[in-house]
């Protein structure tokens, strides 16, 4: 798919949005990327909106992850910044090649009977966070799967990931929800946040988990677009929610 330009067009495919008085310009702006590659007129208001909601309650937009459900937290995505169809391999993760394959090598690589990642994954993070994972999959008497983790700086941003993502510090891991059931997903959460994650991020196929600060956000990158069944378990918790 071809990389979209900025319009203000209404009702157009693929579209930049404009981000108003408050943000300017569109969403690729708004994002500081230099352009976006997939992302609807919908998607991009949803965004840019977030953003604005974000600042106004003077939270740090940055580091929540408004497109990682089209690349780097999904299985089978299509990235927003490249186009590439389907996992890329980080660098440092066992699908790796040539000189990727040596990012991390002095790292020792973290295995868990519990946690199962993807070849497409450097499952590298900090030890509080890998901690914090198998806590959680002990509890839920589950085995989860990591989509990503570890990214460095070039790679997350190749995937969308956020400018002050978390994943760059070694400190967040996406997580297939492994289940439909919407009781099932409402008790990982509540799991991933007695285990010691701080940051929940909450899209249709994986939750984003990080030891940052405490915060939430849906697949707009925002609290104001977080799923209305994760509303009162993040409130339970002491989470703001809209």
């Amino acid at each position: 798919m071809p990389a979209v330009t900025h319009s203000n067009t209404p009702f157009a495919a693929n579209v930049f949005v404009n981000g108003g008085p408050t943000l300017g310009g569109g969403v690729a702006d708004a994002l500081g990327l230099d352009d976006t590659i997939g992302i609807s007129e919908a998607q991009s208001r949803a965004m840019i909106a977030g953003r604005a909601a974000e600042l106004a309650a003077g939270n740090d937009p940055d580091t929540k992850e408004a497109l990682e459900q089209y690349g780097g937290g999904k299985k089978n995505g299509m990235s927003p910044i490249t186009g590439t169809e389907g996992s890329t391999a980080a660098p440092g993760s066992d699908a790796a090649i040539g000189a990727d394959a040596l990012v991390d090598a002095n790292i020792p690589r973290p295995t868990s009977a519990v946690i199962s990642v993807l070849p497409t994954v450097n499952p590298r993070v900090t030890t509080a966070c890998w901690s914090n994972l198998e806590t959680m999959a002990k509890d839920l008497a589950v085995t989860l799967t990591i989509n990503s983790a570890y990214r460095t700086t070039a790679y997350n941003k190749s995937v969308g990931g956020a400018k002050s993502s978390l994943h760059v510090e070694r400190k967040a891991v996406d997580v297939q929800w492994g289940t439909t059931n919407a009781q099932g997903r409402v008790n990982m959460i509540q799991a991933a946040i007695d285990a010691g994650f701080t940051g929940i991020g909450c899209y249709e196929d994986f939750i984003h988990l990080d030891v940052g600060d405490k915060r939430h956000w849906g697949p707009n990158g925002s609290f104001t677009g977080q799923f209305a069944q994760y509303k009162l378990i993040l409130s339970a918790n002491g989470y703001t929610v809209e």
